[in-house]
């Protein structure tokens, strides 16, 4: 082996294994575009188990600094530079340790298998005539998307009741317009939830009221007939962190049933359950009466911009023409490419894969949260938790709720909510920093927290 490398006695061995790497390509033993030498050839060299060194080398693929070629080998993506180090005099006020929620981990994109079904996509769209969109996405997307949820979520639905959108917002917006042509007066939305929702569904024309949640979700028993659309997050509430109970679950369905009203459940990480198989989503219990909302936003990366719904039958032809109005579709060739990935099984090796990466980093914010004097609350799932602050701290918020001390940055609850009465808390992306940064920006919420 012509490079030399030598672990640090003070780091866990998994981690001087990466650091070991880091160095090397940082200095230049490892140049851009150069092998990293095998995993059994580096287990010897520093004298750590085959399978640290696979780990090791698992994290700095996801972290975007190394990349693995089937047959070939593993080799050097790129060169480090001062993103992977302590933020620089140069850019003083920069957060370099991120956790704020809604966004999967920095880094674990899978570019490789992207580019592959990529490849594959291009030529399936474009070694064919072009022909009309008629709003719904494309037919080998939604054949994808229905097997799958079927066996990830429980879904009950065909290609035909699918129908793509360009994310959960751009499903909003075009589903408010549906529902409200066919004489919906008004919506009930969480609250806390996603900013600025309550305003795409106003946007339509309808009345917006806001439903309260508590550790058992939102409050079912507040919906009346005068309610006609009900927006949910059922398997894991945002930004609070509970599920909705049972109970609740029936209630909504019977609501729904006796008002002729719609659910409207967003599934936004609903793939993501770490203590157990995840609850199958509310809309298997009402196929007729519960809209689906899912998106790869949490899976693959918020910047795709790609959605779905499966819809009860008789919503699909409004919200397809609402599409086509509002918003013309979505990339072709984007669309082929999830496709791929789904066909082939990439998309549920990645997200099995995220799963066991953010179930580790729940374990780990959860011990050191406790450590702290200050436990976690909602349920162990998703991308992010809820902790409970004192108000002093709550207050460092600015007036977008954006809490930043040093290097770390976060979100305060209120961001999120739309009336007062809240206890105070912040809301942590555990799943934002990328495997290099996790340890420090946990280490740093900690020494915050005391």
């Amino acid at each position: 082996m012509d490079v030399l490398f030598s672990l640090d006695p003070a780091l866990p061995k998994r981690r001087g294994v990466e650091e070991a790497i880091r160095r090397a390509a940082l200095l230049g033993l490892l140049p851009e575009g150069s092998r990293v030498p095998a995993a059994r050839e580096l287990a010897a060299e520093l004298g750590v188990a085959r399978g640290t060194v696979v780990a090791a080398i698992d994290d700095l693929v996801a972290d975007g600094l190394l990349v693995t070629r089937p047959r070939t080998g593993t080799f050097v993506a790129r060169t480090p530079t001062a993103m992977d180090e302590p933020a620089t005099a140069s850019m003083p006020h920069a957060p370099r340790l991120d956790l704020r929620p809604g966004r999967p981990e920095t880094g674990s994109f899978p570019i490789a298998r992207w580019t592959s079904a990529a490849r594959k996509a291009a030529v399936a769209a474009f070694a064919t005539a072009p022909t009309d969109d008629d709003g719904a996405g494309s037919l080998e997307l939604r054949t994808q998307l229905a097997a799958y949820l079927a066996r990830a979520r429980g879904v009950e639905t065909s290609p035909a009741s699918i129908v793509v959108s360009a994310g959960y917002r751009s499903a909003s917006t075009v589903l408010a317009a549906a529902l409200r042509s066919l004489g919906a007066t008004q919506a009930a939305i969480e609250d806390p939830a996603l900013p600025g929702l309550d305003r795409l569904w106003s946007s339509a024309g309808l009345h917006v009221i806001d439903l309260p949640v508590d550790n058992s979700g939102a409050q079912t028993s507040l919906l009346h007939g005068d309610t006609d659309i009900a927006v949910l997050t059922p398997a894991h509430q945002f930004p609070l962190g509970g599920a909705l109970d049972a109970q609740r679950r029936r209630e909504v369905v019977t609501w729904a049933d006796r008002t002729d009203g719609f659910v409207v459940e967003d599934d936004y990480d609903g793939e993501f359950r770490f203590d157990r198989r995840p609850i199958a989503a509310l809309q298997r219990s009402a196929p007729q009466r519960v809209i689906y909302a899912g998106s790869v936003s949490k899976t693959l990366d918020t910047r795709l911009r790609l959605g779905w719904l499966a819809l009860p039958h008789d919503l699909v032809e409004p919200v397809r023409a609402a599409t086509l109005t509002l918003t013309g579709g979505v990339s072709l060739l984007d669309q082929l490419t999830v496709a791929e990935l789904i066909r082939s099984g990439e998309y549920e090796r990645h997200v099995r894969r995220q799963r066991r990466e953010y179930a580790r980093r729940h374990d780990v914010l959860h011990t050191a949260a406790t450590q702290a004097g200050i436990p976690l609350t909602g349920i162990p799932a998703g991308l992010q938790a809820l902790v409970p602050l004192p108000a002093t701290l709550e207050s460092l918020a600015d007036t977008n709720g954006v809490i930043q001390v040093g290097d770390l940055i976060t979100h305060s609850l209120g961001r999120y909510a739309r009336q007062p009465g809240n206890a105070p808390a912040a809301v942590i992306g555990f799943a934002t920093p990328s495997r290099g940064a996790f340890p420090s920006a946990i280490a740093a919420l900690v020494r915050w927290l005391r």
